[in-house]
This record gives C-alpha cells, sequence and structure tokens, in this order.
C-alpha cells in the first residue's frame, strides 16, 4: 500500500468532469464515495477502472463540452525514482555536482505530476519546491530529457490491480451448468460458480460450505443463522439454484428470499471465490461496488461495512463503495484508514471534494437529506454532562471493548448540563408531563451523572432520584459515579503515567474530595516559569485536562477503580444489545 498511499491523480475533461474539478488527493483501504444520483458517483469508478487496465482511448461521447479528457499521476519523489534518473557514479553533462546522485537528491520530497494518458508530453509540473527555488533551473543540459527521465521512472501503483465491480442493479438467479466462472457485476454466474465450488472435484467447497457459509452468518449475526448452503439442479428445467437452511425453516431456495441476502451472498462471492478462481493475492484487486446498502436493513448494511473493513485491513485490500447512505459516515469518519469522497454536480461539471471539516460532513448531509432530527436514528444515545464526561467514557468504552464500540458508529454522546437536568424527563412521550421528554430524541438511552457528593453520608438531591427512577422504570440504564464527579474515577496509577513521576508515595485521590485540590496539592506548575498549579489551571481547562488523562487508562486500571469497570461493562452489553 506505500507506493498507493503516495499516489494521487486528477482527471480533466471526462463524462461529468470538467477542468481541475476532479482531485482524488489520496487512496485508502476504504474509500466511501457519497453524493446524490446523477452527481458523478460512478463516473469515479469508471475511472479507477480505466487507472487499473490503462485504457485511455476515450469515446468522444465521453468527452465533456468535447474536450480531450486527460488523466494525471501524482506522487512525491523518493530516493528510488532519483537514483534511477540521477546514477551515482555519475558526473557532468551539464549538471552542477561531482555526482549526480547528490544533486538529485534536492528533488526527493518534490511532487511530481505527469501524464498517464500520453495525449501530450509527460511532464506536467514539479512542486513543493523548498524556497520556490527549482534546482532543475541550475542544470544547463537539455531540461526536458530530465523531465522526461522523471516521468518515466514513476509508476501508477493502480495498474494491474485487477478491477471487480458490483453494479446496483444486481441479483442471483437459477442458472445453467457451465465450465466459465465468470461473474459480473450484476450478479450474474454467482450461482454457477457456487455450485461448481460445491461439486467439482476439482475445487475447493470448503470455501463455500465452511468459509463463505461462516462470513455470512457472522454479517447477519442475530438476524439469521444459515446451518447449511447446497446448491440443487430442477430437473424440469436443468437449472441449478442455491439453497439455504436454517433450523426453523429448513432448506429455502434463494429465489424466495430477500435481495438483501442476495447483495450478501454477491459480495462473498467476489472476496472469497474470484481471487480463488484467478489464483491472485487479494491485494491485487480494486472492488467497486455501488449502492450496497439497496435493500438492506441500516443495521445489517453497517455490520456488511464492517466486515468489509475489517476484510481489507486483514488482507490489504482496496474498496471503492458509493453509496446514499449516511450509515456510512458514522462508521468511517474518524477512521484513519477511510475516507469519504463527497461528490456534487451543479448541472455544468461534477466536483469531488474529500471530507475533513465538520462543515464538509454537514454538506454531505444535505445532500442525503438527512435531518438533524435523524439523531432519532442513532443506535443509542448516551447523556453525559459535558465534554470532558464523554471524553473519558468513549476511552473507558474503546479500552473495555478492545475497541470494537465507537461513538459516532454504535452510540452517540449528548450533553445535557448539569443545570438543564431538572428540566429533563425519561417517561413515556405522551404523557402530559411538561418536562422535556429523553425518549422523543431516542428510545434507547443511557445517563451518567455525577454524584456530587462530599461524604459517604451525602445524599442524591432530588432531580438525580426522579431521573434513576424513570430510567429503571423504562428499562433504561443510568449511573451515578460513585465518588463526587468523573474526575475521581481517576486513580493514582494513571496520574503516574500522564505526569510521567513516581507517585507511588503519594495516598489515592480522595472518593469525595474535590479532584482540582488534590492536583495542587502535588504542588506542581502548569509549566516551569508559570505560578499557576496544575490543579487550578485544569478546573478551567477540564476537558484538555481529560483528552491528556484518558489516553493513560488501561484495562487494569479500570479494573481496579471503584466500580469503574462494572459500569462500563454493563454500558457495553447496552450498546451491542442495540447494534
Amino acid at each position: 500500500m506505500d507506493a498507493i498511499n503516495n499516489f494521487s491523480f486528477k482527471v480533466n475533461n471526462f463524462k461529468c468532469f470538467g477542468n481541475d474539478s476532479f482531485h482524488f488527493g489520496s487512496i485508502r483501504h476504504i474509500n466511501i464515495i457519497i453524493g446524490k444520483n446523477n452527481s458523478g458517483k460512478s463516473a469515479i469508478l469508471d475511472v479507477i477502472n480505466r487507472l487499473s487496465i490503462s485504457d485511455y482511448n476515450i469515446d468522444p461521447a465521453l468527452r465533456h463540452n468535447n474536450m480531450i479528457p486527460e488523466f494525471i499521476g501524482i506522487t512525491k519523489l523518493n530516493k528510488d525514482v532519483i537514483g534511477r534518473v540521477f546514477r551515482p557514479n555519475t558526473s557532468g553533462g551539464g549538471i552542477p555536482a561531482d555526482n549526480h546522485y547528490e544533486f538529485g537528491k534536492r528533488l526527493i520530497g518534490m511532487q511530481l505530476s505527469w501524464r498517464l494518458d500520453l495525449t501530450q508530453g509527460k511532464f506536467v509540473s514539479l512542486l513543493n519546491l523548498l524556497g520556490n527555488t527549482n534546482p532543475l533551473n541550475e542544470v544547463s543540459a537539455n531540461i526536458d530529457d530530465i523531465k522526461q527521465n522523471l516521468c518515466s521512472s514513476v509508476n501508477n501503483p493502480i495498474f494491474g490491480k485487477s478491477p471487480q465491480r458490483i453494479y446496483a442493479e444486481r441479483n442471483i438467479i437459477p442458472e445453467s451448468d457451465s465450465s466459465n466462472l465468470g461473474v459480473d457485476g450484476h450478479g450474474i454466474g454467482v450461482t454457477n460458480i457456487i455450485q461448481n465450488y460445491i461439486n467439482s472435484s476439482d475445487l475447493p467447497r470448503r470455501l463455500v460450505e465452511d468459509r463463505l457459509l461462516s462470513d455470512l452468518n457472522e454479517i447477519f449475526e442475530s438476524d439469521a443463522y444459515f446451518n447449511r448452503i447446497t446448491c440443487q439442479r430442477d430437473n424440469r428445467t436443468q437449472l441449478w439454484e442455491i439453497y439455504l437452511e436454517e433450523a426453523s425453516k429448513g432448506s429455502i431456495a434463494l429465489s424466495q428470499s430477500g435481495s438483501g441476502l442476495k447483495t450478501i451472498i454477491i459480495v462473498l462471492a467476489f472476496l472469497i471465490l474470484i481471487p480463488d478462481k484467478e489464483k491472485k493475492d487479494f491485494s491485487q484487486y480494486i472492488f467497486c461496488f455501488e449502492e450496497l446498502e439497496n435493500n438492506l436493513h441500516p443495521s445489517l448494511f453497517r455490520r456488511l461495512l464492517r466486515y468489509l473493513s475489517n476484510y481489507a485491513y486483514q488482507n490489504k485490500g482496496i474498496f471503492f463503495l458509493t453509496t446514499h447512505s449516511s450509515v456510512a459516515i458514522d462508521l468511517f469518519n474518524k477512521d484513519e484508514g477511510a475516507q469519504i469522497i463527497h461528490v456534487t454536480n451543479d448541472n455544468k461539471s461534477a466536483t469531488v471534494k474529500t471530507i475533513k471539516t465538520y462543515f464538509d460532513n454537514a454538506g454531505i448531509l444535505d445532500d442525503l437529506d438527512v435531518r438533524a432530527s435523524d439523531i432519532l436514528q442513532s443506535n443509542l444515545v448516551i447523556w453525559v454532562e459535558g465534554p470532558s464526561d464523554r471524553v473519558y467514557l468513549n476511552s473507558w468504552i474503546h479500552t473495555v471493548s478492545n475497541g470494537e464500540l465507537l461513538e459516532g458508529s454504535h452510540y452517540q454522546c449528548v450533553f445535557y448540563g448539569g443545570r438543564l437536568l431538572p428540566h429533563y424527563s425519561s417517561k413515556n412521550p405522551d404523557s402530559e408531563d411538561k418536562l422535556i421528554s429523553i425518549l422523543r430524541l431516542n428510545r434507547n438511552a443511557i445517563i451518567v451523572m455525577d454524584s456530587d457528593k462530599r461524604s459517604l453520608l451525602s445524599r442524591l438531591n432530588n432531580t438525580k432520584k426522579r431521573v434513576i427512577k424513570e430510567f429503571a422504570e423504562s428499562k433504561m440504564l443510568s449511573w451515578v459515579t460513585r465518588g463526587r464527579e468523573i474526575e475521581n474515577y481517576i486513580p493514582i496509577t494513571v496520574l503516574s503515567k500522564w505526569l510521567n513521576k513516581d507517585l507511588s508515595g503519594i495516598s489515592q485521590p480522595d472518593v469525595y474530595g474535590d479532584f482540582f485540590d488534590y492536583l495542587d496539592l502535588l504542588n506542581l506548575k502548569r509549566t516551569q516559569k508559570s505560578k499557576i498549579k496544575i490543579g487550578s489551571y485544569y478546573r478551567d481547562n477540564k476537558p484538555l485536562l481529560a483528552e491528556e488523562i484518558s489516553r493513560h487508562f488501561d484495562i487494569n486500571d479500570i479494573n481496579s477503580t471503584l466500580d469503574l469497570q462494572e459500569k462500563v461493562s454493563a454500558i457495553c452489553k447496552k450498546v451491542r444489545e442495540c447494534n
């Protein structure tokens, strides 16, 4: 993936893309392409296909405004490329250095752009020049030859990959027996290849009966469990059909099943059977799948996306997925190995933009017609008092679940603010209670509250007692901190790691004490020059403290601190139930 990670590309005047409207800044394991209908999502997949097979012979009907299309590769020059152009044991020839390679090293890290389609000369530009100076200007030899040699020494890392595409319109139908095990993007051939893998002695049937079936059950999880997959031939039509067996339903023909099940089987055939049939490593493929969410329940689509993400990481695969679903945004917007691409179209040309900011995401939600009220569709909402509570909680959930459960994918945190809590209720939304109903926002809710107790004998205030009672009656989970505030769950072991100091001789923070007064008693300053003690500083910067502290928690710290392990485990259990 290193070469691909260092590669980006531009396309001009192809289909709906005009000049400077299509710049794909990088390629990740998972590339989510989102946009309205007819915005240009499928055209991006067409570009990926052409880059992989090096087909730049464009039909005039595919030109934008009758302009000649141009495909441009962009990469940073590295020492290997420089070594091929500037030889280490060569000198002279108009290059101002005793050793050509020593001169060429000045170009390492610069960004070279070159044409892939050869409609003109290869060289386009050389950017990221240090100090705005171009070392090539010092060369008295033919600079054009050097530029040409640089372009000839870099490669399009997508070329040679095998593109595999699944179209939005797809189906699995009964088919006749054929020795041709090809599968097309509409699902034609899936029945035949599965039938052959089950029944042909020269093919490993375990890939279908064990692996494909196991992965199918992994994706479906609690929705269904299939005991067996078989193929049977109808003596009347002589056509083979796939059958799936469930304990409660018996053997059911795939033609009698829903389109969502067929979509997942098509995907698994592409991932498992095609690489085996073609005897290629999975990393040699680029998978371009269109609108997999069609006819899939959002929870099933979410599990399919997680499966594809894990598959990509484990097998060094590359996926380009077009979608209209906001599920992909939640799942991948914080994934470093994924990116979200937004395609827009102003009826003149399409534009491609990589999503990097909150406001970029808001633009996608507008395109998908997702309303602000669609937090109703979040799997579960965890109500916390403020931003620092959210940081601690996310860290603890991530640690206890071994990274499985993530905010934005499996749950969403919402702030209530301590002073606003008396105005909230978790009673039935249809009741005539004048308080604001939590359940109107989301029917699956957890609430985390500071006890604010100053001693063991202190009592909870009436608001917290009411909220606890209402959550229990609604069969929802509430957590009141064992100590005074969320910060009282920070043990001395975590403080030692955070401060990088041995605090073994110092007592634990008091469960009901003021945590920030405790930090001041450590007599540590914020900086060497500052007179402000760390407790006083962080009292006004609680979210910053949470960001710094939370990264130092490990499972041992959680297991040994008050009721932290018990409460976080209960939250993880509830989150899993709602997912």
